[in-house]
């Protein structure tokens, strides 16, 4: 039992720089800590108490490695861990831990612009957890149905979602998920913002990214406090707020240095692009400081 504790301790020191700086540089990391418990759980002995703790923590490492890959946006990499971590997960017969690897499938699905599947996985881990998850979880998994509708243009039902996201987040949870730390406040106004983004209703997107702004930046979490201000630069430039959108990404590029994450920089680049192509009153000068910036290594 003490091996698989250090397995888990050893996830969670990685999500601990994942939360800081971006799961860009993790994912190999992960990959070959998987390859290394793999082999050492193949040639080991032990009785059946320890096999399910044992394949619980293979899951929790695999659902981590998926995720570092997704955020450097290798999505095979990515879903083969997840494969392979609910394969872990169902050997565990552990529900929770199934939720969270449903929960980023259904996040890659919208990311990839597939909103039908975003929302059909979101309800089936929502189904599978029914009496189990506490409100933190609830409102993760509400969110990410209300991305799948957002991004079909079915905007009441998004509304739904996101209405149940907040009173589900308003339930505190009996016993925080570790993996879970980075969902705030600010995530729920996040999937706001980015829901009403897809929408087209970027009034309400500029409001919602300012409000997720607001809660992120006393945090230590510098890819989320980057990420929204991107989030804030797309919802002032959908407005025609031209130059605010503007100041939004050179504020973007001051974080930039300290995060790998492509997921997050490639929005920021297609920001500086429209920019340009919309000559916004500093887009120029933001553009040669994002060439500047993005081409350090």
């Amino acid at each position: 039992m003490s091996d698989v504790g250090r397995i888990k301790l050893a996830a969670a020191e990685l999500h601990k720089i994942d939360n800081l700086h971006g799961g860009g540089r993790l994912a190999d990391v992960a990959a070959r800590y998987i390859e290394y418990v793999e082999h050492a759980a193949r040639n080991c002995t032990y009785g059946s108490n320890v096999q399910t703790r044992l394949y619980t923590a293979l899951g929790e490492v695999a659902a981590s490695a998926g995720w570092f890959a997704f955020d450097a946006r290798r999505h095979g990499q990515a879903r083969r861990h997840w494969d392979a971590g609910l394969r872990y997960a169902l050997l565990a017969r552990d529900k929770l831990l199934q939720a969270r690897i449903w929960s980023s499938l259904s996040n890659q699905a919208f990311q990839l612009g597939h909103g039908g599947e975003a929302v059909s996985i979101a309800r089936a881990a929502l189904d599978q957890t029914r009496g189990r998850r506490d409100g933190q979880l609830s409102a993760l998994l509400h969110n990410r149905v209300a991305r799948g509708h957002a991004i079909q243009g079915e905007a009441s039902w998004c509304g739904r979602s996101l209405l149940r996201a907040e009173q589900a987040f308003e339930r505190e949870p009996a016993e925080p998920q570790r993996w879970l730390g980075f969902f705030n406040a600010g995530e729920l106004s996040a999937t706001a913002a980015l829901s009403f983004l897809d929408l087209h209703q970027y009034g309400k997107a500029v409001e919602a990214a300012r409000a997720s702004l607001s809660v992120v930046q006393p945090t230590p979490l510098r890819r989320n406090e980057l990420a929204a201000h991107v989030r804030l630069g797309r919802a002032l430039a959908g407005a025609g707020r031209l130059d605010e959108a503007a100041e939004a990404g050179s504020n973007a590029l001051t974080l930039l240095p300290q995060v790998h994450s492509l997921r997050i920089s490639e929005p920021l680049k297609q920001l500086r692009d429209e920019l340009l192509d919309r000559g916004a009153p500093g887009a120029v000068e933001f553009s040669e400081r994002y060439e500047a910036v993005a081409t350090c290594p």
